[in-house]
């Protein structure tokens, strides 16, 4: 459960002053402070628009992650514990309880923040302006395959270089949301499992188009 504390919630700007929240998740065994400063650049270059929220995930087995790893089992396919992003799904609803925007709010993160990300456009707990993946993909894409998805903006990026998630994640990922929406918005480049400046400058540009 994501105790809402300074410990574990940092916070960027102004939410009376804001326009829209937010949201933004880490990748798997990092944590929020490390995108403390890119957060605090991007609301500058968007003129204090934004309410940014970065919590922190509980620890699995050590690491900080927001819902167990897929597994490979015994036939070598990928077992991914969709019970599992759901039961995180339920436990970070206090959180968009209680920072949410009157107005506009938008989801977003790197890796596996991106992930758990493009799952909740397909829930019904918050709904969403706008979706931000960087570097993720889309976990349990079996099981919202049936479900539709919120009218949702999405910017998705990723490059062709990550062997974390590699690029064939990410091809199978936008597929499967063009199935779903064509309000996608996607930028690729020659980069490895990170958020080069261009990335930066392409979901900035973006995020100015939907606020």
């Amino acid at each position: 459960m994501i105790q809402l504390n300074k410990e574990n919630i940092i916070t960027i700007g102004d939410q009376s002053e804001s326009v829209a929240t937010l949201f933004w998740f880490h990748g798997y065994g990092a944590n929020n402070w490390s995108f403390e400063p890119s957060m605090k650049m991007l609301n500058l270059l968007l003129d204090d628009r934004l309410f940014i929220v970065i919590p922190n995930a509980p620890e699995i087995d050590g690491k900080r992650s927001w819902y167990p790893l897929p597994q490979i089992n015994s036939s070598n396919n990928i077992v991914e514990d969709h019970e599992g992003l759901k039961k995180s799904q339920a436990e970070l609803k206090n959180l968009f309880d209680t920072f949410s925007h009157d107005s506009k709010n938008i989801i977003g993160g790197f890796s596996q923040g991106a992930a758990l990300s493009l799952s909740y456009i397909f829930e019904k707990i918050r709904s969403f302006h706008g979706c931000i993946a960087l570097s993720g993909y889309m976990p349990s894409a079996d099981k919202y395959e049936q479900q539709e998805i919120q009218d949702t903006n999405i910017f998705i990026a990723h490059g062709k270089e990550d062997n974390v998630i590699k690029f064939d994640s990410y091809i199978k990922t936008l597929e499967f949301l063009k199935r779903k929406t064509n309000k996608i918005e996607k930028f690729e480049g020659d980069f490895g499992h990170t958020i080069t400046k261009d990335v930066t400058t392409q979901m900035t540009n973006w995020l100015m188009k939907i606020l």
